[in-house]
């Protein structure tokens, strides 16, 4: 398929979704370059063994195997978003600062950083509405299956229970996360993957854009409400950056009769 891939119009490129496994194999990894797949969605989910275990992803590498592993995507010019789970049963204080030191040197080009949401129908949904009907202080309204169905004012920020955190304390280890990878500084170094200085532009605005829009609360389209206008400054700049040559040759395909028509018994 990567060959087949490869075949196709130079001004065509992929994103994909893989596992962490693909690093293992060199070639397979040559083959992704010259398909033109420029970038790769990786579920990290934690940095350390026990939080693999945790989220039962004991295949994943763990601590440097894990850096070396995600080294090997940018050395075979693929660039990765990692994306990181915190609230772990295993999670510390000081998961937050470790997971987004390890996506820095790791030269991921972009991370994100996501609390545990259980959702219905999983074990961690479970436990959390089991934890939380036996709280002090319940929630009030529709069942927690109907989660969506919690008028916002009451819904909580982090949905689950920790031993050692609480739903603040993985709130703002998660921003301290975020904001610590999107720092202009750090945003300005990685820009160096890119090509040339209007590559390096578009890919500093995008990464403000993209922390913009996602940090607040998820990965989910509320979150872009919280800094509206601010994401549609970003996302002007961008929108020129990213302008293509008009294409006056490009035709469309005829349309051919169909073969078999559908017809009524």
């Amino acid at each position: 398929m990567l060959r087949r891939l490869a075949l196709l119009p130079p001004d065509m490129v992929f994103f994909t979704q893989i596992t962490m496994e693909a690093a293992e194999d060199s070639q397979f990894l040559d083959a992704m370059r010259r398909a033109r797949i420029k970038g790769v969605l990786v579920g990290v989910e934690s940095i350390t063994a026990g939080g693999l275990k945790d989220v039962y992803k004991d295949f994943n590498a763990a601590g440097e195997e894990l850096e070396k592993r995600l080294l090997a995507f940018s050395r075979h010019g693929v660039h990765v978003l990692g994306s990181f789970t915190f609230g772990l049963p295993s999670d510390t204080r000081e998961t937050f600062a470790a997971t987004a030191a390890l996506a820095d040197r790791s030269r991921l080009a972009f991370a994100q950083f996501v609390p545990l949401t259980p959702l219905p129908g999983t074990i961690d949904f479970q436990r959390w509405e089991a934890a939380t009907r036996a709280g002090p202080a319940p929630l009030a309204g529709p069942a927690l299956t109907g989660y969506w169905l919690i008028p916002p004012h009451s819904r909580p920020r982090v949905n689950c229970h920790h031993s050692l955190l609480s739903p603040e304390d993985i709130r703002r280890g998660t921003q301290l996360a975020w904001d610590r990878f999107y720092a202009w500084r750090a945003v300005w170094r990685r820009s160096r993957l890119a090509p040339n200085w209007k590559a390096r532009a578009a890919f500093v605005l995008i990464s403000k854009l993209y922390r913009q829009m996602y940090a607040g609360t998820g990965i989910a389209a509320d979150s872009a409400r919280h800094a509206a206008l601010w994401s549609r400054c970003l996302g002007r700049a961008c929108r020129r950056l990213f302008a293509a040559r008009p294409m006056p040759r490009m035709t469309l395909a005829e349309e051919t009769p169909d073969p078999l028509p559908f017809s009524s018994p």
